[in-house]
């Protein structure tokens, strides 16, 4: 029976699916109603549209810093998603590809499978995020960095496979609600999850000299009224810089514990950044200054990963265990 292979993505924040192409790019979110079972209301672009939460509903997230927090609900996701990009055929049997954290427990992965088989695909094959990306280098040890919004993925790689790997959970999320304190502090003002991400994506930089500006609105501490406030590019580079320092010692660190000759090698092949923490204005310049490393990027950051899979997956470099 012939088989079709499709790459999974089950992101924190973005859920992907890739077959030949990029197939769907949903965000990973949905509104269910309990009772005595988990009813799929909405999901994607249809849950973040609806303007109000129907009664006994409630809004969730299913995956937390890369790790499937809700089975039932994933898989409830999938299905919807699935059915809109995988034609059914009697004929075709399907290889499902899903790409995870190198620092997720067994348990963890366990949860991710599960996910999957519930919504129809039980053929499943994990594949940990930082392998994709040895499908865009010829050979030779590299540091990569994967800067997504739950979880920052970093390793050292080579030909062969990962060299050394770790997972941290300062990521897009993080560096979010570390603009919402700012703003907080700085203007005394309260803003929503939305507003500190439009944030982050207009004016978040690390250069020194960005004078970007941009407008916000926010609830007043104190008369409690709605009101909109001009934000700098500057005021809130402070919480942006904090986060993505730690990133930068976590790699730094992570490059202490590989031999010296393969760190040689490293620091001739630089390092290559990827997700859509690697966006943020002024990153490879402050990676290359800290690091002492030339930085590359893909000009598409965030499916970079899922196309490299997809890419390792149709030369036959992935064997399936």
């Amino acid at each position: 029976m012939q088989k079709t292979k499709y790459i999974l993505d089950l992101g924190s924040s973005y859920v992907s699916i890739y077959g030949s192409s990029l197939l769907l790019r949903q965000p990973n979110v949905a509104v269910v109603r309990r009772g005595n079972g988990i009813e799929l209301i909405s999901c994607g672009n249809d849950a973040l549209a609806m303007r109000e939460i129907p009664e006994h509903c409630s809004v969730v997230r299913p995956v937390v810093e890369g790790a499937v927090a809700h089975v039932e609900v994933m898989s409830l996701i999938l299905k919807e998603f699935f059915a809109a990009v995988i034609p059914f055929s009697l004929f075709r049997a399907v290889e499902m590809y899903v790409l995870i954290p190198s620092g997720l427990s067994i348990a963890e992965r366990e949860n991710v499978e599960a996910a999957v088989s519930k919504a129809g695909y039980k053929d499943v094959t994990l594949v940990e995020s930082v392998l994709a990306l040895t499908s865009l280098f010829f050979g030779g040890n590299r540091a990569v960095a994967i800067m997504g919004s739950g979880t920052t993925e970093i390793g050292v790689i080579d030909k062969d496979g990962i060299v050394s790997a770790c997972s941290v959970n300062i990521a897009g999320n993080t560096v979010t609600d570390k603009i919402i304190e700012q703003v907080y502090e700085t203007y005394n003002l309260t803003i929503s999850w939305s507003a500190a991400e439009k944030l982050k994506t207009t004016i978040g930089s690390l250069y020194d000299n960005d004078t970007s500006v941009t407008e916000v609105v926010g609830q007043d501490l104190l008369d409690g009224r709605m009101k909109s406030v001009e934000i700098s590019a500057a005021s809130i580079r402070a919480p942006i810089l904090y986060c993505y320092r730690k990133i930068a010692e976590i790699i730094e660190s992570v490059l202490t514990t590989i031999p010296y000759s393969r760190l040689a090698e490293v620091t001739a092949n630089g390092l290559y950044v990827a997700g859509g923490g690697a966006e943020l204005r002024g990153l490879e310049d402050f990676l290359t200054r800290y690091l002492k490393l030339k930085v590359y990027r893909d000009d598409d950051p965030e499916t970079v990963v899922i196309r490299s899979a997809a890419k390792l997956v149709d030369e036959g470099r992935l064997f399936r265990r």
